[in-house]
């Protein structure tokens, strides 16, 4: 079985209609996909704790988000809106951590920032619509 093909911003914008089409989910995409990048680099010792740990944190973000996209009930909507948030405090946190520890360069840490820093100003926006 082969896998899907990956698709870019513009393709992935065109399937519209599904929870996926939510602009901070293409965000997050994106920043997964850098990560994904940024692993490939990433020294031994740490890949399987520290980037790894910051893997898990960005796919259950992406999680919460589409969970929440797909729910129409305000205030569980808003349960994993907050979730979400606190993971993607963590994940800012443990990204400068690998950029601390010498796991990533200066400028991969910045793009990581801005993916999430990104993400964070449209989940305060769909926050303060739903609550």
């Amino acid at each position: 079985m082969t896998p899907p093909p990956r698709l870019n911003r513009e393709e992935r914008t065109l399937l519209n209609g599904g929870p996926g089409d939510i602009p901070i989910v293409h965000t997050l995409y994106d920043a997964y996909v850098l990560w994904n990048e940024v692993m490939k680099k990433f020294p031994k010792p740490q890949r399987y704790t520290l980037g790894e740990t910051c893997s898990r944190y960005l796919l259950s973000i992406l999680e919460l988000l589409l969970g929440a996209a797909a729910t129409s009930i305000p205030t569980e909507k808003l349960v994993r809106l907050k979730e979400a948030s606190a993971k993607v405090d963590t994940t800012k946190l443990l990204v400068r951590l690998c950029k601390d520890c010498k796991c990533i360069t200066n400028v991969q840490y910045l793009n990581m920032e801005s993916k999430l820093i990104d993400t964070g100003r449209m989940l305060g926006g769909w926050m303060k619509v739903v609550g």
